[in-house]
């Protein structure tokens, strides 16, 4: 129900600091003030809205229909790729793209582009870091160059070695 988005999102409606637009981004410049103003291309009308905002939020990945992705519209009519009952790309369980296997050669998919396959959260943030683990399980059980297991201590290492502002092995 989320309705405490709702008021929110009500709530900066009316008092005109929160603004919803539909179009195409044109170009995005930096104010004097470090503000952001993007220009935008309305959908429907042959006006141009600026727009200055403190940050945007970009939510063109959710139309994730494969015929509305320029480049997913591509590779499914190119490659005769399948796709699933809700017009997305269909993934194996390791979420590669199968069709797109060539030799030692493996293409993954994930998130919004992918949903109704095999992992129903794969458009949320857990959910993504969950197919990366398993594209990359996948490609490291596929003997690709220089993938290694992840694992607690090796994950714990690399990550010190991050801290510390050292390459990871």
């Amino acid at each position: 129900d989320r309705g405490d988005w709702k008021r929110i999102v009500q709530e900066g409606i009316d008092q005109g600091w929160y603004q919803i637009a539909f179009g195409e981004v044109e170009r995005v410049e930096q104010s004097p003030e470090k503000r952001t103003i993007t220009y935008i291309h309305e959908r429907g009308f042959r006006g141009q809205i600026k727009l200055e905002a403190d940050f945007i939020v970009d939510a063109t990945g959710l139309d994730a229909k494969v015929k509305v992705n320029p480049l997913f519209a591509d590779l499914v009519d190119h490659y005769k790729l399948p796709i699933n009952g809700l017009g997305r790309l269909t993934v194996t369980n390791d979420f590669e793209l199968a069709e797109m296997r060539n030799d030692r050669g493996r293409m993954y998919a994930a998130g919004a582009p992918t949903l109704g396959g095999p992992y129903a959260a794969v458009d949320s943030f857990l959910g993504l870091q969950y197919a990366a683990l398993i594209a990359v399980d996948h490609l490291t059980a596929s003997r690709a160059p220089q993938l290694k297991y992840f694992n607690g201590l090796r994950s714990l290492w690399q990550w010190f070695k991050w801290v510390f502002n050292k390459p990871p092995t």
